[in-house]
């Protein structure tokens, strides 16, 4: 094999690892009518299938399953699947399944501070931030998600422009944020859908979602978060003060950088990403931390 062809399947194995990544994203979003476009949109995640495959590995299985509930959810309708929504999730911070990683596993309040902060600042060392109009937490697993396909893009510009700092960058990040983040709490999560009986669309999408993030683990040699991490103990001044406000009416701020287009409106070979970001003064190329 030669170095060009190598450098073209990690290129490629970069971007149907974003897609995959901006299909959990997207997945557990609210579902309604623009949600259900972009999920229902053919280039989205139909681009690589061949690498897609590979960047799944043990999540594989599940695809299909998946793709079939996303290809017939147009003539379903979304009612069903907006009140799946709300017994999942509910209206609040704490539903029957938290969408939210503070929410799993540590219960002390500087601890928990702590952590959001060191979310927002991998967010920020890349030359991002929460939209002003996204009323989302930065730990809620849809913007977590989309952060590691921003890496991914970012991985698949470096390999393409041979930028060996970057990339190297970018796979760090990937693995810190895995193992303090994302890699930490989903499987919990996960269970938590599951358990929940929630129907045909969310059930393989938790699946798809953890045999993805546990294969991405150990492609990067990062431990994998317990499925038995347990909710903290609720807080109800804390649980009164918050929400995730009123479904639907999370939109997004698109941003194009060099090289990769990050539109809503034109989605590129690595689906859109950034959807749920504003682009600060950092290039889409910078190394970030």
């Amino acid at each position: 094999m030669t170095i060009a062809s190598t450098t073209s399947e990690e290129h490629d194995l970069a971007g149907a690892r974003c897609a995959a990544y901006s299909l959990i994203a997207l997945g557990f979003r609210y579902p309604d009518r623009e949600w259900l476009s972009s999920l229902c949109e053919p280039t989205r995640w139909r681009t690589c299938p061949e690498h897609l495959a590979d960047a799944l590995d043990g999540a594989s299985g599940h695809f299909p399953a998946l793709r079939t509930v996303i290809d017939n959810l147009e003539q379903s309708g979304l009612e069903p699947l907006q009140e799946q929504f709300a017994a999942l999730f509910g209206h609040s911070v704490r539903g029957a399944c938290p969408p939210y990683e503070l929410e799993f596993g540590r219960s002390e309040i500087i601890q928990r501070s702590a952590d959001l902060a060191d979310i927002s600042g991998f967010y920020a060392a890349f030359g991002l931030e929460l939209s002003g109009i996204i009323n989302e937490r930065a730990d809620h697993i849809s913007v977590e998600a989309e952060f590691l396909a921003v890496l991914c893009a970012k991985e698949a510009l470096g390999i393409e422009r041979e930028n060996r700092d970057l990339v190297a960058s970018v796979r760090h990040a990937q693995r810190l944020f895995l193992q303090s983040h994302l890699g930490r709490w989903l499987p919990a999560f996960s269970r938590r859908v599951l358990e929940t009986s929630p129907g045909d669309f969310y059930a393989p999408l938790a699946e798809f979602a953890r045999d993805f993030v546990a294969g991405e683990c150990q492609r990067l040699g990062v431990s994998l978060g317990s499925p038995c991490l347990q909710l903290r103990p609720v807080d109800p001044i804390q649980e009164a003060a918050q929400s995730c406000g009123v479904p639907g009416e999370c939109t997004a701020v698109s941003t194009t950088d060099e090289g990769v287009r990050t539109s809503p409106g034109e989605p590129c070979e690595r689906g859109r990403v950034g959807e749920q970001f504003t682009q600060l003064n950092v290039a889409l190329g910078s190394h970030g931390r």
